[in-house]
């Protein structure tokens, strides 16, 4: 076959923003309530079980005093007619237990008064009577799908009375139970620890979080507010600790520091000649006031007209009050906004966003390149499009960016954290879509100044609210640090339509891949050499090939190598090997080492350092020098496959990655019936035929 380049189009028709719900770790809710119905027993989950474990690892560790005398019991063991939800269900009903998650009280109460939202996260016709087989289901969303989650009910009790949250109803027992499938989704109860109101809104609906500092707080903010009301957003609120002996402290104006209260609406009144601004404000606690003006009995309120007095004024100690806009700015640090998806919409103002979303992670050694300090790696980090389009309504469009880092909390047990990270926004010429190299992207990234610099935090979600003109935007999601490693979800919402991508190579294997390479001998001196290594056969097998490289390499001091293994040599053999005979013959030979001293003129060039090895960075140019343009996903793999626990990669397995690949596209090239160089495959079948398993 001639040697021509062949080009490999992938096609991938999945949208993330539109999957079915899936079953958590492929518990199915019918299937093992049915089971459990036919076997005449209650269920017991083997994947959370009711053992110490499941309570945590540090302060609710097994041996810790905190889990000394905690129980696991059913409902039904500590009441006699135990309830999933309530008639006269409030969101009062939800108290805090000895745990530090206020944040998902909030959020859990924030449901209770839309019951579009409840319904999809605590699914309907579950009770402790007919049908009842200790199994329930809770739905939450997770990095771009909604997904299903069981639990059995047994709780943790200690002396007849459930430890974490529960019900002022006594009866009462979906408040616990979703904890519950909380704590299983994130490995324990005290992995719910500390948290931010907005990261359990975004679980409970997934719409987009957004994080105000209301010390530094943009232009228009009440309108913001007011705007979310109308549009059933989730809000909340809270006062910043500075360290946890602060926690859950009362401050004179009767709030709680390090708690997370909930927003439930907006006025405007007129108070003395003017337009004053008003925000409702609720403690999930259902008690602990604000006691400032335009609290329940501030005199305040005696100045104002009797109808607005009757309508607006709060009276008892159940947690919610109204606190004027610049007390609440004073007062509170941080303001929590949850602005809903169009599948969720619970009103026709609601307005439609465009979404899109993309799930990637960054590798160690391959795009883990840490944030703009790191100028010798932040180009290889992942990096994804947005064409914002314009209408004929408005010159600007709004966006929301959202990265969030998947499964932290969860690793909290094994020592780590939330990482810290933040995303990067350039507005970028139509022609940087075009540059499908990455040697011109690598040296394009360096040279952008951004419009966007997010904070860098240790959070799960960073998110931001942006106007921007229509055009083409580059966005760069990143850790800190270099080299840490975590998979992420990456949304962007617009109120225009807009294409969303991820920046990758064309797939493709030039011609030159093919072609044999340039040789500084005659082929009648390279005769001479080939019979005196041939030996009498007058053909090279593997264990010669072998002794050829080591004996080579050994004279080369800039090039390490772990002594060329056989798998190598068979895999570089059969790239020359036409007649299929397991042997070289001279011609063969010839091409098979012009190959060799092209890529070795191609790794001592791109090892820059002159280390001997490569890493990722240096090894994306060598590949693309070699003539192979490589999609990221394939890039992760090689990297793995072929790196030390360092993923560098030495001269051998540089080699050995190399012949690999010149396999792959050669079986490509073969795929090509019409012969026009290019090829569709779907992204799966691209992966396993470039498997490197």
């Amino acid at each position: 076959m001639a040697a021509t380049a062949i080009t490999v189009r992938l096609v991938d028709d999945e949208n993330p923003c539109l999957r079915t719900i899936s079953p958590y770790l492929d518990q199915d809710y019918r299937t093992l309530l049915q089971d459990c119905l036919k076997r005449n027993r209650l269920f017991e989950d083997p994947h959370f079980p009711a053992v110490p474990a499941a309570l945590g690892f540090n302060q609710l560790g097994p041996w810790s005093p905190q889990t000394r005398g905690i129980q696991w019991k059913r409902p039904q063991e500590l009441v006699q007619y135990p309830q999933f939800i309530s008639d006269s269900m409030k969101w009062t009903d939800i108290c805090q237990g000895q745990l530090g998650n206020c944040w998902f009280l909030a959020a859990a109460a924030s449901l209770t008064l839309y019951p579009l939202l409840l319904d999809r996260v605590v699914p309907a016709q579950q009770n402790f009577h007919s049908d009842y087989a200790g199994i329930f289901h809770f739905q939450f969303w997770q990095y771009g799908q909604w997904i299903d989650v069981v639990v059995d009910d047994r709780l943790p009790t200690k002396d007849g009375e459930l430890v974490f949250v529960s019900s002022a109803q006594k009866s009462e027992f979906w408040p616990a139970l979703l904890e519950k499938a909380y704590a299983k989704l994130n490995g324990s109860y005290e992995a719910l620890n500390g948290g931010w109101i907005s990261e359990a809104f975004v679980d409970f609906t997934g719409g987009v979080g957004e994080s105000v500092d209301l010390k530094a707080a943009p232009p228009g903010l009440f309108q913001m507010i007011q705007e979310a009301v109308e549009k059933k957003s989730l809000m909340g609120a809270s006062i910043n600790i500075l360290d946890q002996s602060e926690s859950e402290m009362r401050t004179p104006e009767g709030l709680v520091k390090g708690h997370a209260y909930s927003i439930i609406g907006v006025s405007e009144v007129d108070y003395q000649g003017r337009r004053i601004s008003l925000i409702r404000v609720r403690n999930p606690w259902g008690k602990v006031e604000w006691n400032g003006r335009w609290s329940d009995n501030s005199s305040t309120w005696s100045l104002l007209d009797n109808a607005t007095t009757q309508k607006l004024q709060l009276r008892g100690d159940d947690g919610e009050f109204w606190m004027q806009m610049d007390d609440f700015m004073r007062y509170f640090d941080t303001l929590d906004v949850c602005s809903l998806t169009p599948d969720l919409a619970c009103s026709g103002s609601i307005n439609t966003w465009n979404a899109n979303s993309f799930e990637s992670k960054w590798v160690k050694g391959h795009n883990a390149g840490g944030c703009r300090n790191y100028k010798g790696t932040f180009w290889s980090n992942p990096q994804f499009l947005v064409t914002v389009e314009g209408d004929d309504k408005r010159n600007a469009c709004t966006m929301l960016a959202s990265l969030l880092q998947k499964d932290r909390r969860k690793a909290r047990a094994a020592g780590r954290d939330f990482l810290v990270i933040g995303y990067e926004i350039y507005k970028v010429p139509e022609q940087f879509s075009d540059m499908s190299l990455v040697s011109q992207r690598a040296t394009a990234v360096s040279s952008l100044i951004p419009m966007v610099l997010t904070p860098y935090i240790a959070k799960r979600d960073i998110t931001g609210r942006y106007k921007l003109t229509p055009g083409q935007y580059l966005i760069i999601p990143t850790t800190y640090m270099p080299q840490e490693e975590s998979s992420f979800n990456l949304r962007v919402f617009t109120e225009t339509q807009h294409t969303f991508r991820e920046l990758d190579c064309t797939v493709k294997a030039e011609a030159k891949v093919f072609q044999e390479g340039t040789l500084r001998m005659s082929m009648e001196d390279f005769r001479k050499h080939f019979i005196r290594l041939s030996g009498q056969d007058q053909e090279i097998n593997p264990e010669e090939l072998q002794n050829i490289l080591v004996q080579t390499t050994s004279k080369h001091s800039h090039l390490k190598t772990d002594g060329f293994s056989m798998d190598t040599c068979i895999q570089l053999l059969r790239m020359a090997d036409r007649n299929r005979n397991g042997k070289l013959q001279l011609e063969e030979f010839w091409y098979l080492w012009s190959k060799i001293k092209e890529w070795e003129h191609i790794f001592a060039k791109y090892d820059c350092d002159k280390s001997g090895t490569m890493d990722v960075q240096e090894l994306r140019l060598a590949l693309e020098a070699a003539g192979f343009q490589l999609n990221n996903k394939l890039v992760e793999l090689l990297c793995m496959k072929y790196g030390d626990d360092l993923r560098q990669v030495d001269f051998d397995s540089f080699l050995s990655c190399l012949a690999h690949l010149v396999g792959v596209f050669d079986k490509c090239r073969q795929m090509d019936q019409d012969k026009d160089g290019v090829i569709t495959l779907r992204e799966q079948q691209w992966m396993q035929m470039a498997s490197l398993q």
